[in-house]
């Protein structure tokens, strides 16, 4: 059973949705004659008391993208559903166990929030013409809380493509949300429920921010939005509270931000570069000092520009590949998966404090066995990981990725590597 091709979605963006179902395979169901689609604001209510809608029976052999006809749906609403069929004997089913789905903010006056972020094109590196290549962004806010949580929502989006945590928990695993739309037209935002990892007292947020698609060297600069302005992020936690209050954590001049994290570059066409010796333990916590950092930019919503639900699913990882060749060329190591893919390295190699990994990716071998890359044109799909410390490290690049079918470890090649692609 799903609602628009989803089951049971979160943060869903259409009000006048449809539903669709699968007919059991029975010997007494050969075809479906008829059906009923029930769906009530609590699931209490159902079968008996649908309060937001009761097709009553349709005669259809219809199973697929059937319209919701009920009452006007809002941000927000949570609608439970049910559906019942008669089988070419005119039978009717028992009712379908509940599903349900949940709105998430519609219309961009449902946002309190502001654009926040810090100004990175004025220590941006100057690529070509007025193309600016953004340093990530590391922007967190504290918030306390005097009541326990029932339920909290985080609605975000950004400018950029970011990761997000709550009290030192990653709240997904999604890869380089919101992911790309006309950034002057329509930015698509994301609905997590993040009520476990909300705590009475004391809690934090923290986003660490990229250009993705939104600036730096896609379409070679030519896009019909400004490209050369800092990424941001849009944040809006909603909370209800257990005496029944609500509470907003907005996105706002409160946040604060650094861009002297171990992030120090990450570009879409030519990779990430991770300094290990800037890390900050614990950035995402309550147990962290911000005194240091810089008060972010806001900037209040564009209303010409539509905030709206992710119309689709968001990117996950998918599978993980090991290598099928393994061979050492000029110094380098390359690993040949044996097939193309998009997707990221994961690595676990042992280094010395200040060493330099660097490792660089091609989708085939020039016929002396050496990398191909001329069809990558400028883009350097290069990751580098500088080492902090003595021992194994284990890195995976977080906020771009590259098409590929093979790469190189080179510099500082130890002997013994273990690593596995996802």
């Amino acid at each position: 059973m799903l609602s628009e091709g989803f089951e049971n979605p979160l943060g869903f963006y259409d009000d006048e949705p449809t539903f669709s179902w699968q007919l059991p395979v029975k010997d007494d169901v050969v075809g479906q004659l008829a059906y009923q689609i029930i769906a009530a604001s609590n699931p209490d209510a159902l079968p008996d008391n649908p309060d937001l809608w009761d097709s009553k029976k349709q005669v259809s052999e219809q199973s697929t993208w059937i319209k919701y006809e009920g009452e006007p749906l809002k941000s927000r609403q949570k609608v439970y559903w049910q559906v019942r069929y008669w089988n070419q004997n005119d039978e009717v089913s028992n009712w379908s166990a509940v599903q349900n789905f949940e709105l998430g903010l519609l219309n961009n006056k449902d946002w309190q929030a502001k654009w926040v972020g810090l100004d990175t094109a004025k220590d941006s590196v100057r690529w070509r013409g007025k193309i600016l290549i953004h340093k990530p962004q590391y922007l967190r806010k504290g918030f306390e809380l005097s009541n326990d949580v029932t339920s909290a929502r985080l609605y975000i989006t950004a400018k950029g493509v970011f990761d997000v945590s709550v009290n030192g928990e990653n709240v997904s695993d999604d890869v380089m949300p919101p992911g790309f739309t006309t950034y002057d037209k329509r930015i698509e935002t994301i609905t997590y429920d993040v009520s476990d990892l909300i705590e009475s007292g004391q809690n934090t947020i923290g986003v660490e921010l990229a250009s993705g698609w939104h600036s730096g060297r896609l379409l070679w600069g030519n896009t019909p939005w400004d490209n050369t302005m800092s990424p941001k992020i849009l944040c809006q936690l909603e909370l209800q509270m257990k005496d029944g209050s609500k509470e907003i954590i907005i996105s706002d001049e409160s946040w604060k931000g650094i861009t002297d994290g171990p992030l120090q570059f990450a570009e879409i066409y030519d990779g990430e570069i991770y300094n290990a010796n800037l890390e900050m333990p614990n950035w995402t916590t309550n147990n962290f000092d911000d005194k240091n950092w810089t008060s972010v930019e806001a900037v209040s919503i564009d209303n010409d520009v539509k905030l709206e639900p992710k119309r689709h699913s968001t990117v996950k990882g998918k599978i993980k590949l090991t290598p099928k060749d393994v061979t050492k060329i000029n110094g380098a190591v390359i690993f040949d998966l044996k097939q193309n893919m998009v997707g990221v390295p994961l690595v676990k190699v042992p280094m010395k404090k200040g060493d330099t990994l660097k490792i660089r990716f091609a989708e085939m071998l020039s016929p002396d066995g050496s990398f191909y890359t001329k069809n990558y044109r400028s883009a350097h799909s290069t990751d580098y990981y500088i080492a902090a410390k003595d021992g194994d490290i284990t890195y995976m690049p977080s906020l771009p990725f590259t098409g590929l079918g093979m790469w190189n470890l080179a510099d500082s090649i130890p002997q013994k590597i273990l690593l596995k692609i996802g």
